[in-house]
């Protein structure tokens, strides 16, 4: 680091080899002129003495502030003659802020770290020493500590698992939408229903309604369906996401039996605001909106997202004769979305609102479905309470669902209203434990649904680790009650430290969900009835033995990752047509999930240049029926692969991605198929910074070779796509 400032200084007085000696008079004024241009370096040093004094805040991901790690402080002095400086502060263990004394006029390098927790850097330029700083550190999920909780404090975490975590705060100009984000991870697949349609999520061969989606603390899985649309939330009024790979019932209970995917709403880190404009072909465009002050008194923030798309568009109606070419209708789509967030001291709130309003073009926009339309509204508070040893939170959240075909003039609609509280509590001593307890309460009405039918869960839970030189055994247990069923999910895990860059970890745990309210009480006027006999899943094995590391190689490091895993599950619930084509859910006997995640990154991140290559890909396995008669799970692919390609100088960059996706059934019949598909994007990217002021520009061409496909059959997508994004921030922390 000195090397690279010193170079800068000895430019500026280097001489030529062939330098000339010049008069006598020309020397005098030259010397007059140097004298003048060397005077504000020399007021500048007579500040050098001056000191200011920071506060840190160093905070994981998921939102909870790092008691345990350090801060190395690297100091580069301004004058070539002075010694530089070097020195480490430890984390407080009571979780207060961090005050370090920096000396004004000197180039600082702050590097971050905690365990668990991937390290930061941060460079405070001479004479940018800010009052107050917070640090974000991202989780790695290979060295986790050993009780982590994510999700706005209500939820516990064992080591051994396979996790990816983002801040969309800093990433909402790559990923706009959540889907974007999870395409990007191995094991996880995102279904959409065409242009603008709703995005469900599948993690390791399951089905969108084992994978539960919390956020802040309240479900977003419909209870009715049981599946959680992505679609309705926009990054910007996200913080951050966790992804839990494997069955979490242990800590989060019902929903949870392939993974969960844990959202924050976007949080207060300095005082300032920001603008971000969306355009997007198919007529898509959209309008987000931040801005938020921290004081003495505590910090408020808001935002606000406005997005709509037309999503008309032509394609090849491939089921009647002569596949004629055919326009896509009544796909537009419209949302709002805004937060409001406020905290004082270890106290946090938040109120949210979020609504939809799309067509409905079913199969190939047909004209049974001309005027079908949705409507999705949300409100949601939340209010938590942290401290170094314990953390509790309540959220509740009011959902009105809406649908209106051709036929209905009033439509049908149903109110959904879902209530969590949850606490845990971390204790001191050689082998730390934690407990925790959690409620939630949901009822629905409407919709034909007689009454207002509802259900209470409570979940007690606890959690501790046990180290032994390089290995560590994280145990956990948890029960779940909820009218007169018990459900215990044990899990254990087993990481082993083989050397300070390579992690191998193995993981065993059950789990469970709940029929949902649609299972149970589902009206007949669609066409389906209901089974109120319907009996819960059971997952009764779900294992992963993983391992991680990292190498140096040159002037680049390579990073690999593969995880092998399987899943058992028990009475799946399904929905399946009669004879007289009424459809009804009914527990089928097993449900086998089984496959292999790798990831390979070879990168050299220069501060001025750098590139990444990065390859990911699954292979998986899943059959669902009974006896003999096991087929293969509907629109699970058996393979998927991505290759990407990034390259950046300075505030440019570029990216290519090339995806794969395998052939997929159709029906647990298993009698149609669709044919397997390979995309490629490519974006181009530009940050710079005027004025204190943070703008970014993100060009995309989405499948430039306008290839067409289906991930859902009779639902097309539309081709060749170009996606525009511009923000502009400035925050003082």
């Amino acid at each position: 680091m000195r090397h690279v400032f010193r170079t800068r200084r000895s430019r500026r007085h280097a001489g030529g080899p062939a330098e000339k000696v010049a008069p006598a008079g020309s020397q005098a004024i030259a010397c007059a002129v140097l004298i003048f241009l060397a005077a504000p370096e020399v007021r500048a040093q007579v500040t050098v003495a001056e000191t200011a004094s920071v506060e840190l805040s160093i905070h994981s991901a998921g939102g909870e502030r790092l008691t345990g790690g350090q801060v190395k402080v690297e100091g580069v002095a301004p004058d070539p003659n002075m010694p530089d400086s070097s020195w480490t502060v430890p984390l407080p263990l009571d979780g207060t802020p961090l005050r370090i004394t920096l000396t004004r006029g000197t180039w600082y390098r702050l590097v971050a770290s905690a365990p668990g927790h991937a390290s930061r850097t941060v460079d405070l330029p001479a004479g940018r020493i800010p009052r107050a700083l917070r640090l974000v550190l991202p989780v790695d999920p290979y060295r986790l500590p050993p009780i982590r909780a994510v999700s706005g404090g209500t939820d516990l975490e064992p080591v051994a698992r396979s996790a990816s975590q983002v801040r969309f705060d800093t990433q909402s100009l790559t990923y706009a939408y959540v889907g974007e984000w999870l395409r990007d991870l191995p094991g996880v697949t995102v279904r959409r229903r065409g242009g603008g349609g709703r995005q469900v999520v599948s993690i390791r061969g399951s089905r969108p309604e084992d994978v539960l989606v919390l956020l802040d603390g309240v479900p977003l899985n419909d209870p009715v369906t049981g599946r959680a649309d992505l679609s309705v939330i926009p990054t910007s009024t996200l913080h951050s996401a966790t992804l839990l790979r494997g069955a979490a019932s242990t800590s989060l209970g019902s929903g949870a039996g392939a993974g969960a995917l844990l959202l924050t709403s976007r949080r207060v880190t300095g005082t300032g605001g920001g603008l971000g404009l969306r355009l997007e072909s198919l007529g898509g465009r959209g309008l987000d909106m931040e801005a938020g002050t921290v004081g003495r008194a505590g910090r408020v923030g808001m935002t606000l997202s406005v997005s709509e798309a037309e999503n008309e568009y032509d394609f090849v109606n491939s089921i009647l004769p002569g596949s004629p070419v055919e326009k896509r209708r009544n796909a537009d789509f419209r949302s709002v979305n805004s937060t409001v967030t406020a905290g004082v001291g270890a106290l946090r709130g938040s109120v949210r609102f979020d609504a939809s309003e799309r067509g409905v073009p079913g199969r190939m926009g047909t004209s049974l479905y001309d005027s079908a339309r949705a409507e999705d509204r949300a409100w949601t508070t939340f209010a938590g309470l942290e401290t170094s040893r314990a953390r509790t939170s309540a959220s509740w959240r009011h959902h009105t669902l809406m649908y209106r075909d051709n036929e209905l003039v009033t439509g049908s609609s149903q109110q959904v209203d879902e209530f969590r509280l949850a606490a845990n509590m971390r204790t001191g001593g050689r082998v730390p434990v934690t407990v925790g307890a959690r409620l939630t309460r949901e009822t629905v009405r409407g919709d034909g649904i007689e009454g207002s039918p509802g259900r209470t869960v409570v979940g007690l839970q606890i959690a501790s680790a046990l180290s032994a030189g390089d290995f560590r055994i994280d145990p956990a247990l948890a029960m779940d009650v909820s009218d007169g069923v018990t459900a215990i999910s044990p899990q254990i895990g087993l990481t082993w430290a083989a050397n300070p860059s390579t992690r191998v970890w193995g993981r065993a745990g059950r789990g469970f969900r709940l029929p949902t309210f649609g299972d149970l009480y589902f009206a007949s006027q669609y066409l389906v009835r209901a089974n109120p006999d319907v009996s819960p899943e059971r997952i009764v094995l779900d294992a992963e033995l993983g391992a991680a590391g990292s190498w140096k190689i040159g002037g680049a490091r390579l990073e690999g990752e593969t995880a092998l895993w399987a899943r058992r599950t028990e009475d799946p619930i399904v929905w399946l047509a009669s004879a007289v084509a009424v459809w009804s859910p009914r527990n089928l006997e097993h449900l086998d999930s089984r496959g292999l995640e790798v990831a390979l990154g070879l990168a050299a991140p220069e501060a001025h240049f750098g590139w990444r290559i990065q390859v990911a890909g699954t292979l998986e396995r899943n059959r669902v029926g009974f006896g003999s008669n096991r087929n293969a799970l509907p629109y699970q692919p058996a393979a998927t692969a991505r290759l990407t390609v990034q390259a950046w100088r300075r505030g440019t960059g570029g990216r290519v991605d090339l995806r794969h996706t395998g052939a997929r059934t159709t029906s647990v019949a298993g009698t149609r198929r669709l044919d397997p598909f390979t995309t490629v994007d490519v974006s181009l990217s530009q940050s710079l910074g005027r004025a204190g002021v943070g703008l970014s520009f993100l060009a995309r061409i989405e499948n430039p070779l306008h290839q067409r496909y289906e991930l859902i059959e009779l639902f097309p997508e539309p081709g060749r796509r170009l996606v525009l994004r511009f923000e502009g921030r400035k925050t003082r922390e």
